[in-house]
């Protein structure tokens, strides 16, 4: 009886979280949001991987399908950030579980007020979608003993993701995925997916955590030592077919948005709080360029280019951002 109240409890409290109202904050008097405006965060970090600071808008070009835009929009600031969180649930691991969602309700709240995100949690019985962190219990009480609807898979799901950070109010915008990236279940497949997020301005950050179900030993044997010569390096050991092309999907969605891919070792809460703390770090060091592009909704993904003129004529830095983008009717 105990438990029913609590899940009764929980679902009203799930139910009871209002969808996002989209406002209207500005972020640059110079700037006319259109539908035709394509924004590109950029990361500048030297060759140890130490952020670049105190560039000015004057040091960066920006090429669409090699032809040289005018910035419109330049900021080197931390800009508000709205985020979607797609977390993937495997119940039979809960100890995972609560550990990813600690991590993740540590992330939240490095946010600042003009920030926002919303949450999707999602396993092969439904998911649903709140603006705050559940607790690992709120949430498989919620996936096993309510029927909760919603997609089961992680393609929809970030499919549905993406739809909603499209409505966002903020300039800046991002995904993170925490999955193992395996989906054969969804009804769009990741060709489709991959041209929904191309019409997105958005960066996707993913953590990959291991499913039981395709690979048993995975946790266990996820590194071996190789002693040759007497000098051993850690090299990774040979991954199940459903993990590594989880792994790859995970890897490839990240690469073209700009963003990175971390795989935990351990799965633990403090390696996954670690993890949290540089995505929350990379998202504040983050040059955020725009401009209005004259391409034709629904046509051909456009390719991006981003240099840098440094004015210490160094030649080891390193970009990323995403590679390009297709504009759509609905944009």
């Amino acid at each position: 009886m105990q438990k029913l109240v609590f899940i009764c409890i929980v679902t009203l409290a799930l139910l009871a979280t209002t969808p996002w109202q989209v406002t209207s904050t500005q972020q640059d008097d110079k700037i006319v949001v259109g539908t035709n405006l394509v924004t590109v965060n950029v990361i500048v970090t030297d060759d140890n991987g130490g952020y670049i600071k105190g560039l000015s808008k004057e040091q960066f070009t920006i090429y669409d399908n090699k032809v040289k835009q005018q910035i419109a929009h330049f900021s080197a600031a931390a800009a508000p950030v709205s985020l979607g969180i797609v977390c993937e649930i495997h119940e039979g691991v809960p100890e995972q579980t609560r550990a990813v969602l600690t991590a993740v309700k540590q992330f939240t709240g490095t946010l600042g007020s003009e920030d926002d995100f919303f949450f999707v949690a999602f396993s092969k019985h439904g998911s649903f979608t709140t603006e705050f962190i559940p607790s690992s219990d709120q949430v498989l009480d919620h996936l096993q003993f309510v029927k909760p609807g919603g997609p089961s898979s992680f393609y929809d799901s970030v499919y549905l993701a993406a739809a909603r950070l499209r409505n966002s109010r903020n300039l800046k915008r991002s995904l993170l995925l925490i999955s193992d990236g395996y989906d054969t279940t969804s009804t769009h497949d990741y060709n489709k997916l991959r041209s929904r997020l191309s019409t997105m301005d958005a960066q996707i950050y993913a953590i990959g955590i291991t499913d039981p179900a395709l690979d048993q030993s995975v946790r266990q044997r996820r590194w071996f030592f190789e002693d040759i010569t007497r000098d051993s390096t850690r090299r990774s050991v040979q991954l199940s077919p459903g993990v590594a092309t989880g792994r790859a999907v995970l890897a490839e969605m990240s690469r073209a948005s700009g963003g990175s891919t971390y795989l935990p070792e351990t799965e633990s809460e403090v390696e996954l709080a670690y993890i949290c703390s540089q995505i929350a770090s990379e998202l504040r060091q983050q040059y955020t360029l725009a401009f209005y592009s004259n391409a034709k909704a629904n046509t051909e993904l456009h390719k991006l280019k981003v240099h840098v003129r440094n004015s210490q004529s160094r030649s080891d830095l390193r970009l990323s951002y995403r590679k390009g983008y297709q504009l759509s009717r609905d944009q």
